[in-house]
């Protein structure tokens, strides 16, 4: 079974592309899945890989 994690964790994931366009609907952009989520859902994935400069706070 995949794991749950929110659509806000793909921020730091090399696979996704984060559209910022339309403020009021942010989409997310799996390219492991091909899929488009919006900003806050919480969706299955196990294929997060960590960027290797995300800052850290």
């Amino acid at each position: 079974m995949a794991n749950m994690i929110i659509t806000s964790e793909c921020e730091q994931c090399i696979h996704s592309i984060i559209n910022e366009e339309d403020k009021a609907r942010v989409k997310v952009y799996c390219s492991v899945k091909d899929k488009t989520y919006f900003w806050g859902q919480c969706i299955p994935c196990d294929y997060r890989e960590f960027k290797k400069n995300a800052e850290k706070e």
